[in-house]
């Protein structure tokens, strides 16, 4: 069997294997991890081009050629479409656009088979347009994916792909010798020919590490976050203010926590109903972080209780960002809440944690006492 014809059969099966891995991947990891099946199929898609190209001088130029080039182009189309719905980026729209591309690429593989024959120029026309795909991936990729081993693995292939056709297309504009046919046994030919079978598995790799990696990030997000509000929950944010505590000792840098309690919120659900209540749990929690700056943290303690720490911030300027909250609650709707709110400032080196938090809680006792919808500090 001649050595390309192996090449062929081995980056099939490779292929193959690899859509499978993906599609099974795609079937069991949360749909909110999206691309993972257009990943799946696009590589399925370039697999059984595959024996098209096999089947060459036993099958009509039709299926062997252009339909067998067309898929390569479809995969390649179908890879972007799924880094593009993995990175949340909007799909094209430009329908018209893309169909145009398509057709031309069909059109030139027809002409090259048909009217003016040429081995060369299916070539040039293969590297170019699917060079033009890779390019637009590869910038989607650095601009929309965050830095981490799957998006490097990625790249790699990714420039692999992009220098392999720059090479190509240089060598045929320089007049090098194009191959005669597919099974070519020449160095350059096996070359392109197994490039294939390399970096279809690598191209998978990075996908599933992709995925994995958002996966890991989208649990270590739900370890730390309130599923209703998706502000820190308890845990994550005593860890938090440990941090804040361990930071305020070393720089000696201001440090006040503001702890919030809604007002007769269960009022609020007797009356109008748990769902109701989240509602106004959600509300409170969009406002109160517009309310805050970015280095605040606003955190659920557990059931309308919640924590906001404020680091660099003296007790003054904690009674300003209170403020916005009391207005903030003036706004509220459909349902009007208010809130009451306790203020504790972090008092040196000799001060604790419980310590801070204990009279955070005083202090917000002392405002539901005096009347509610109000800020006490210790």
């Amino acid at each position: 069997m001649p050595p390309p014809l192996i090449i062929l059969i081995s980056s099939c099966f490779m292929a193959l294997a690899m859509s499978v891995v993906l599609l099974v991947i795609a079937r069991t990891f949360p749909k909110n991890i999206r691309g993972l099946r257009e990943w799946g199929v696009s590589v399925l898609v370039i697999a059984l081009a595959i024996p098209l190209f096999v089947a060459r001088d036993t099958i009509p130029d039709l299926f062997s050629i252009i339909v067998a080039q067309l898929m390569l182009l479809l995969g390649f189309m179908l890879m972007n479409a799924g880094t593009r719905k993995f990175a949340g980026v909007a799909p094209r729209d430009n329908a018209v656009q893309l169909f145009g591309f398509v057709l031309a690429y069909v059109a030139l593989f027809a002409w090259f088979t048909y009217v003016q024959p040429s081995v060369g120029m299916r070539l040039a026309t293969l590297s170019a347009f699917t060079l033009v795909v890779l390019l637009d991936q590869l910038v989607l990729v650095l601009k929309k994916l965050p830095n981490t081993t799957g998006r490097a693995i990625l790249l790699f292939a990714l420039v692999i792909l992009i220098v392999s056709r720059v090479v190509r297309l240089g060598s045929l504009m320089l007049g090098f010798e194009a191959p005669t046919s597919l099974l070519d046994e020449s160095t350059s030919q096996l070359f392109y020919m197994a490039l294939p079978s390399v970096m279809i598995p690598i191209g998978t790799i990075s996908f599933i590490m992709l995925a994995s990696e958002r996966l890991r990030q989208d649990l270590e997000y739900l370890s730390r976050h309130d599923d209703l509000t998706q502000c820190l929950n308890k845990k994550a944010a005593i860890d938090e203010l440990e941090r804040e505590i361990a930071r305020a000792r070393r720089h000696g840098n201001k440090l006040t926590i503001m702890l919030i309690d809604l007002d007769k919120f269960k009022d609020i659900n007797d009356t109008h109903g748990h769902l109701a209540g989240d509602r106004v749990l959600v509300d409170f929690a969009e406002r109160a972080k517009k309310a805050l700056r970015a280095t605040d943290r606003l955190t659920r303690f557990g059931g309308d209780e919640f924590m906001a720490i404020l680091p660099d911030t003296p007790l003054e300027a904690a009674q300003c960002v209170a403020q916005r909250l009391h207005e903030a609650a003036q706004q509220s709707e459909p349902i009007a809440w208010s809130v009451s709110i306790g203020l504790s400032e972090w008092q040196g080196n000799d001060d604790t944690l419980d310590a801070l938090l204990t009279r955070g809680d005083q202090a917000l006792y002392q405002s539901k006492k005096l009347g509610r919808s109000q800020t006490q500090a210790i």
